[in-house]
Formats: C-alpha cells, structure tokens, sequence
C-alpha cells in the first residue's frame, strides 16, 4: 500500500546565516532566539509557506546546563524555552495554517558541547552525566505546549539507549532521528540496526528517523530503516556539503536536486524535510514532488 507523504521544514541555522547574522558561537541558533526572535518568526513563516505538515521549534540547541552557565536563572530558562513554541505559533496564526504540527526540536548531549561530537558519537563524558543533561531538560519539554517530542542528530547507540530509557516520563508522542556514517552506521560507527530494535520496542516512539546525513545514501537510508523498524519512517539530510566543526562552515556541492528528489518520493518514507543547509526553497521543491506523488498513490 502507498503511503501519504508528510514534509517537514529545513534548517534553522541556514536561513539565520543568508540573513547575515554569525552563528559561531555556543549558543549557535539559540542566541538568535534570544536576541533576535522575529528572524526566527519569519523563518517558520517562510517554511508555512513552503507548504509544511510540520514546524520545528528553534530549541535544538537549548539545554539547562548551557544557558546557566551564559548567566540565565531557571525561571528565565523556561521562558527561553517557551519563547521557542511561542515563536511557532505566532507564525502559524500569522499565516492561518491550521492542521500543522508543532514538533520541539531537543539535541543531543553534543548540542551542549558544541565541539561538532554530533558527527562523531565520541563522548568523553560518562553514561549518567548525559542521563543528568537530558533529565534536565525534559523537566521543561514535558510542560511545552507541543505536540511532538523529537530527539535528534543523535551520534551514538550510547545516547539512543539513555534517551530511550527515559521516555517514559514524556506524556507526548516522540520522535526521534539519528545520524549516521555513509556507511549507514552511527557516528561513532554503532548498529543502527541495534538502536532501531530498542526504539520500536518503545510505546512513546511514534516515528524513527535518520538527519543531517549524505543525500546520496537517502535511498538505502529508508530501505535499512523499513527493514529495522516498523515504526513511521522520518529521514531529513544535509545538503550533501561538508561541516568543519572547527571552523564551523560548510564546504563542497549541495547534492539536493530533481533526481534525488523522485528517488526519495519512489521509496516511500512517511515524512521527509531537510536538514543543514536546506533552505525554503528546496522544501517548495520537496513540496512539489510530495504532492504530485500524494496525488498518484490515493
């Protein structure tokens, strides 16, 4: 049976960058949030437009332990946090799109570090340290007005068994999407297969993805990812350039085009969207492949 093919919207920090802010910092995107919060109002405004089933918030790189340690008390934490949903919705009242879901966007422990370990799945840290990290913020997530939880860039089968263990404590449906190697493995070079059979075993998990990976390995992505699970299948990559985390810039040729594109929508994923340095207007694009698709299959 065909499925109906759901979009999600693209990057954050991309947008954020053409507009001409400078996002080398800890804070990454969250320091937009804060200082400049219309610019992410109008990025989720120019991802509605693109036609999107769903709207991320701009927390990804929002944690308790990083914004103490930039000075800011817990009651103003939480306010940040709920400046993120809040942002959403403005855009969603301001385009009167209705039917759209809100999905929270939490990183993982790396999200933290901010030492680029999302591409690499290698944590110094010890297992409770990062169970610390997560159970601090999900004290805050639990009380957003979202509709979705997603975990994701998640490196390492490490973190996935932590984060797993702890959702029982979440009362919304979750998501939650790894990244991995070329090779289809995790970063740190762990058994999707293995992180994929604890995650379907969860009731929470509604959706079971892969972000921010090489375009050009899409296809197997979604063929492993139906074969290891069968949760909904949620797969959103990077451009196909290249991230130095020391630098922090991106390097090389944005692989995302029409013949990508049809290749995606012939596998049949449940949700697509893009990830780092995939703009409003490759999602317009996705959105016209998606719908001709849709159009066919019912």
């Amino acid at each position: 049976m065909r499925r109906t093919i759901k979009l999600l919207d693209g990057s954050l920090s991309y947008p954020i960058e053409k507009r001409g802010f400078n996002l080398n910092s800890k804070l990454w995107t969250a320091e937009t949030l804060i200082n400049n919060p219309q610019v992410i109002e109008d990025t989720h405004i120019d991802y509605l437009k693109s036609g999107v089933d769903y709207i991320t918030t701009s927390s990804y790189q929002l944690s308790v332990r990083r914004l103490r340690e930039e000075g800011y008390n817990i009651s103003e934490i939480k306010r940040i946090f709920n400046q993120s949903v809040l942002l959403a919705k403005n855009a969603l009242l301001k385009t009167k799109k209705k039917k759209i879901n809100i999905v929270g966007s939490f990183g993982p422990f790396a999200s933290y570090l901010s030492d680029g370990s999302e591409y690499t799945g290698i944590y110094k840290n010890g297992d409770d340290e990062i169970k610390k990290f997560h159970l601090e913020n999900l004290e805050i997530i639990n009380k957003l007005d979202i509709d979705i939880i997603l975990f994701e860039t998640i490196p390492c089968l490490r973190e996935v068994k932590i984060i797993n263990d702890l959702l029982e404590v979440l009362r919304k449906e979750v998501w939650i999407s790894m990244t991995c190697n070329n090779d289809l493995k995790l970063r740190d070079k762990s058994s999707l297969k293995k992180a994929c059979e604890i995650l379907s075993k969860s009731k929470k998990v509604t959706t079971i993805g892969l972000n921010c990976f090489n375009p050009i390995i899409m296809k197997k992505a979604i063929t492993k990812l139906k074969k290891f699970t069968d949760k909904k299948i949620l797969v959103y990559p990077n451009s196909g350039e290249k991230f130095n985390s020391k630098t922090k810039t991106w390097h090389g040729v944005n692989n995302i085009n029409n013949k990508e594109l049809s290749t995606w929508i012939n596998e049949q994923p449940d949700i697509i969207g893009g990830c780092c340095r995939i703009g409003k207007n490759k999602i317009k694009l996705m959105k016209a492949f998606i719908e001709n698709a849709n159009k066919n299959y019912i």
